[in-house]
C-alpha cells in the first residue's frame, strides 16, 4: 500500500499553476505581422482541440501573436526537437526598441506551403492553420483555435503500423515542457493500460 498522501490547500487569489509541475508540449506559433514580416512565439498551453484537425493555443491580447491574428487569421505551429531548445528559448526574447526581435535570426526557417507564414526547419511536426474561433476573457487570456489546412511530420517521428511506437520515440525524442520553467526529453514510453472494450 502506498504512503498516505497529505495535501496543501492552495490560495486562489493567484494562479495555482506555478505551485506544482505539469507536463505540456512546447511549440512555436508563427504569425504574419502587419509589415509583412513574421513572428514566432513559444507556447505551452497548446494542443489539438478536437478529434478532428483543430489546433488551439492560449495567448494574451497584449502579445503580438494575438494582434497579428486579428489582421492575418492564419498561423503555423512547429514542434521543435529537444536539440532545438536553445533556439526555442531565444524566440521568447523581448523585442528591441524598434520592434525587431533579433533572436529570431538564430532560427532556420522554411516557408509554409498553404498559409502565409514560416515554420522552424528541422522541427518534427509542421502544422499550418486558419483561425476559426477565438474565446476571449479567460482572465487576461484568450483561446485561439484554427483548422489545420496542412500537416507534415518528419519520417523519423512518423507512426506506422509495422513500426513499434517505442522505437519511434527512441529515434525521434520529444521535448516536454514542465511548467514552470523546466523541460524534459522524452525518449521512451510504455503502452497505456486501456480497459477492455474502451472506445474513444
Amino acid at each position: 500500500m502506498s504512503e498516505q498522501s497529505q495535501y496543501q490547500e492552495l490560495a486562489l487569489d493567484e494562479p495555482v499553476w506555478e505551485r506544482f509541475f505539469s507536463v505540456y508540449p512546447l511549440v512555436l506559433v508563427g504569425t504574419c505581422e502587419s509589415d509583412g514580416g513574421y513572428d514566432l512565439a513559444p507556447k505551452h498551453l497548446a494542443m489539438p482541440m478536437s478529434w478532428d484537425n483543430h489546433f488551439g493555443f492560449v495567448c494574451t491580447p497584449r502579445h503580438g501573436t494575438y494582434r497579428n491574428l486579428q489582421h492575418h487569421p492564419e498561423f503555423t505551429v512547429s514542434y521543435p526537437r529537444p536539440d532545438q531548445l536553445l533556439e526555442v528559448s531565444l524566440a521568447a526574447s523581448p523585442r528591441c526598441t524598434d520592434g525587431h526581435k533579433m533572436a529570431l535570426e538564430a532560427l532556420e526557417l522554411v516557408p509554409a506551403r498553404v498559409v502565409n507564414g514560416v515554420l522552424v526547419a528541422g522541427a518534427y511536426v509542421h502544422l499550418e492553420c486558419r483561425l476559426e474561433q477565438r474565446l476571449d476573457n479567460l482572465g487576461e487570456n484568450s483561446l485561439l483555435i484554427g483548422k489545420v489546412v496542412s500537416a507534415q511530420v518528419d519520417i523519423r517521428a512518423l507512426r506506422e503500423f509495422d513500426r513499434d511506437d517505442n522505437e519511434v520515440i527512441a529515434q525521434a525524442p520529444l521535448l516536454g515542457y514542465l511548467h514552470p520553467f523546466r523541460f524534459s526529453i522524452i525518449d521512451s514510453s510504455q503502452g497505456f493500460p486501456l480497459p477492455e472494450g474502451f472506445k474513444r
